[in-house]
């Protein structure tokens, strides 16, 4: 696990192609500030953890780039300057875009606390998504809250040391072997795919409705490249109750949500078809103990209309779970065979291919990160929320490649709050926080979801 995974490919290649670093981060808010020296002790976690590394190129083309561990000391920025309390949320979204992290220098993370001005305060943690993915991420980040209040966690067992030529001699051939074996299964996948039962186009809709309507270019939709940005948190018992409520589950519920703010921004017409993007944690029980930077799958879950707000969960639970159902019998559509075969090829062509087709991004994403008991507690004090959320760095507005799609969110729960944040992509429909938060609002209100929505 010493060097880049398939699932850490996307993110190499966006950042050597394109020049963006996508960037993860959790955002602490507090009515109470957490002591400094508890922050302090959660940046010595961090530098601790699996977060801590730093990317060695090759010495070989085609073998893969590796992983060590980073002697970069911990990165912490406490602020004296307080953040207006209505803004709190503002200022951690800059953080996003302007954070100096780095993965060949090992600073692959970065901490910041602030101040506000009604006695509370804000915390950051932003990370390189191709160091970590977001179940790992706040995994590290409920680790490192808890060395706040007990011992300090066991150090990544990654090594220091960088592979030698004969190791890159060794994984160049492999990965020479890897693109013949995949490009074989996808050849396979093609000829014995089903058209109407794929692993990620699931539950097909009939031919006349599954055409989506044609769209114009990402750039021309996001002149900016800017998203908007909104936060929902309600309380969990009564989301579990809401989905409950209308034959569901809670992610059934974040699936149909997000689904129906997509429609309500007008970005799809009711019978239009959209996609919704469902990561997929591939980590197995023994999650503590995997030093992969990113280990998330994922399917492509197809609403063919708009989920009737305040009606039947059904037809979208059954849609998860049949997503998730192939993706845990192995089934995959032709091109995840392929990505052993574009990792040898050079950036550039890459580049040209996945640019002359047409964009892979779904209509919007929907991650649900799961359960982490303790986050919220830094120390003595504990955040009245925490929110997660992802983004580019690098993105221009002045060249045709974007980032997002519609609108994306990313859930998580801690100390009895469910929260996501929701990122509005396309600025014809959601280019304002206005129209992002009516469009949200409107479909929490719809399923008699009550929450704060800011």
């Amino acid at each position: 696990m010493s060097r880049l995974q398939d699932q850490d490919f996307t993110y190499w290649f966006l950042r050597e192609a394109f020049g963006w670093d996508v960037v993860l981060q959790v955002t602490w808010m507090f009515d109470s500030p957490p002591a400094t020296a508890a922050v302090r002790s959660v940046a010595d976690a961090l530098a601790a953890s699996r977060l801590h590394r730093r990317l060695v190129r090759p010495r070989i083309p085609v073998a893969r780039p590796s992983w060590v561990r980073s002697t970069a000391d911990a990165a912490l920025t406490i602020q004296d300057d307080p953040v207006p309390a209505d803004e709190r949320d503002e200022w951690a979204r800059a953080l996003l875009r302007t954070t100096d992290l780095d993965a060949e220098a090992g600073r692959c993370w970065a901490v910041h606390l602030a101040p506000d001005d009604r006695g509370g305060a804000v915390l950051s943690l932003t990370c390189l998504h191709l160091v970590a993915d977001g179940r790992a991420l706040t995994a590290a980040a409920t680790d490192a809250v808890a060395a706040t209040r007990t011992a300090s966690p066991a150090p990544s067992k990654m090594s220091l040391r960088r592979p030698g030529l004969v190791s890159d001699l060794a994984d160049a051939g492999l990965q020479v072997g890897r693109a013949a074996v995949g490009t074989a299964r996808a050849v396979r996948a093609a000829v014995t795919s089903r058209p109407a039962d794929s692993a990620t186009d699931l539950v097909a809709p009939s031919p006349e409705r599954s055409a989506r309507p044609a769209r114009s270019a990402p750039a021309v939709r996001a002149p900016r490249a800017d998203p908007s940005w909104v936060v929902v948190d309600t309380d969990t018992d009564h989301w579990a109750e809401r989905a409950a409520r209308y034959g569901g589950t809670p992610n059934s519920l974040f699936v149909a949500v997000v689904a129906g703010a997509l429609y309500a921004s007008g970005y799809a017409a009711p019978g239009d078809p959209v996609r919704i993007g469902v990561p997929v944690s591939l980590r197995g029980p023994d999650a503590a103990d995997d030093e992969r930077s990113n280990a998330t799958g994922g399917v492509t879950v197809v609403v063919d209309d708009r989920p009737s707000a305040g009606g039947d969960l059904g037809p979208v639970r059954a849609r998860c779970r049949a997503a998730f159902t192939a993706v845990g019998a192995g089934e995959r559509p032709a091109a995840y065979h392929l990505q052993s075969l574009l990792q040898v090829l050079p950036i550039a062509l890459v580049t040209r291919v996945v640019m002359a087709g047409p964009s892979g991004m779904p209509d919007a994403v929907a991650s649900n990160l799961g359960r982490f008991d303790g986050l919220a507690r830094v120390g003595d004090a504990t955040a009245t929320s925490v929110s997660f959320r992802g983004d580019a760095r690098g993105v221009r507005p002045d060249r045709p490649e974007r980032f997002g799609e519609g609108v994306q969110s990313w859930l998580l729960e801690t100390e009895g709050r469910t929260t996501f944040a929701v990122a509005g992509f396309d600025e014809t429909c959601v280019g304002s926080v206005s129209a992002l938060r009516d469009a949200v609002r409107a479909e929490l209100e719809a399923w008699g979801v009550r929450g704060d929505v800011a």
